[in-house]
C-alpha cells in the first residue's frame, strides 16, 4: 500500500496535510476534554443537595433522640421529628439523581464534541487519504505490468491539452498500441499521483 507520493512536492504536502490532521484531533481531543469537565461542574448543585440533606437527616436524628428524654411529650416529639427526617432523605435523593444524570450527560457531551470533530475529518481528510492510497498502489502495480491500462486512465482523467503534448491524435495512436504514446500516456497518469515511471518515456514520433 501507498501512502505517500514519490515526488517530493506531493510527498511534502501530504505529510503537512497528515501533521495538519493530527493537530485537528489533538485540538478536539482538548475541547472534549474541557467540555467533559465543564458538563461535571453541573454536578455542584447536586452535591449540594445531597450533603444538604444528610445534614438535615443527622440534624433531626440528633435532635429527635434529644427529644425523647423529656418528660410527657417526648416519645411524640420524637415521632414527629423521626418522620420529618423523610425531608432529608428526599433532599438527598433529589441530590444524588441530578448528579447522576449529569456524570451520564459529562461523557455524551465529550462524545459529540469528537464526533463533530470527526465529520470534516473523515470528510476532507481520511476519505481522500484512502482514494489516494488505492489509486497509487494500483498505479504502482501497473506501472510495469500493464502501461496501456495506465495510458487509458489518463486519456479519460487528464486535461485533452495535456494529451496534446504526447501526441496529436492521443487516442488513435493508443488504439494503434504505439508504444511511445502508452507510455507518455501512462507518464501523466502517473505524474498526477505524484509517482515516477518505471522509466523515462521515450518521445519518439507515433505512429
Amino acid at each position: 500500500m501507498r501512502l505517500y507520493a514519490q515526488t517530493p512536492a506531493r510527498a511534502g504536502r501530504q505529510v503537512l496535510h497528515d501533521r495538519g490532521a493530527v493537530a485537528w484531533c489533538a485540538v478536539f481531543a482538548w475541547l472534549a476534554h474541557r467540555a467533559y469537565l465543564a458538563v461535571l461542574e453541573w454536578q455542584a448543585p447536586g452535591l449540594r443537595m445531597i450533603d444538604a440533606g444528610q445534614d438535615l437527616d443527622r440534624t433531626l436524628g440528633d435532635a429527635a433522640r434529644t427529644a425523647s428524654r423529656v418528660p410527657l411529650v417526648g416519645d411524640d416529639l420524637a415521632g414527629a421529628l423521626s418522620r420529618a427526617t423523610a425531608a432529608g432523605d428526599m433532599l438527598t435523593d433529589a441530590g444524588r439523581t441530578q448528579a447522576d444524570a449529569v456524570s451520564a450527560g459529562a461523557p455524551a457531551a465529550a462524545g459529540l464534541v469528537l464526533l463533530l470533530a470527526l465529520i470534516p475529518l473523515v470528510r476532507w481528510w481520511l476519505l481522500p487519504r484512502i482514494a489516494y492510497a488505492r489509486a497509487a498502489t494500483s498505479a504502482q502495480e501497473l506501472r510495469t505490468a500493464a502501461p496501456d491500462l495506465l495510458a487509458l486512465r489518463a486519456l479519460s482523467t487528464v486535461p485533452y491539452r495535456e494529451l496534446r503534448a504526447v501526441h496529436e491524435d492521443p487516442a488513435a495512436a493508443w488504439r494503434e498500441g504505439s508504444r511511445p504514446v502508452i507510455d507518455g500516456l501512462a507518464a501523466l497518469h502517473l505524474a498526477r499521483l505524484g509517482l515516477r515511471p518505471s522509466e523515462p518515456p521515450q518521445h519518439r514520433p507515433g505512429r
